[in-house]
């Protein structure tokens, strides 16, 4: 197998760099678009099983899912290195299994009626959050993603 290192008297091109392992492997990436996709197929469901329709509450919680979570994405790949940026990612989804528990443990106790709600925040939040992973994905040149300051 050849070496990676150039000769002494030349420099490296940027072709000839090693990979690097910074990033999550393709395995992972397609388990988390997996993940998510089933999170936006069941909140289709319920918000088509819903009745009525609750259309005002889905529109205003994807737009401010969009308005909340593009700048701290683009913030978070951009400034944080891949692996703190996984322990975050896992917090951060602690935590909203917690919030998720306790508003529907409290929604139950209190009996607030949850069930006219809940579909259209999950249907609002699952598509505010696919429209930032889409913008991002289209609007921020490559050459910007990811560069750690």
């Amino acid at each position: 197998m050849p070496s990676q290192r150039p000769p002494a008297d030349e420099t490296p091109s940027p072709d000839d760099a090693a990979p690097t392992g910074d990033g999550p492997s393709r395995r992972q990436r397609v388990g988390q678009y997996v993940a998510f996709a089933a999170v936006c197929a069941y909140a289709a469901v319920q918000f088509v099983r819903a009745d009525p329709r609750p259309w005002g509450i889905a529109a205003g919680w994807a737009a401010a899912t969009a308005v909340g979570l593009g700048p701290v994405a683009w913030f978070a790949r951009d400034r944080l290195p891949p692996d703190r940026l996984e322990t975050l990612a896992y917090v951060a989804f602690g935590l909203g299994i917690l919030v998720l528990s306790v508003g529907l443990g409290a929604a139950l106790a209190f009996e607030v009626p949850f069930f006219p709600y809940g579909p259209g925040f999950l249907a609002g939040v699952a598509f505010g959050a696919t429209a930032v992973l889409i913008v991002e994905r289209a609007t921020v040149p490559d050459r910007l993603r990811g560069m750690a300051a």
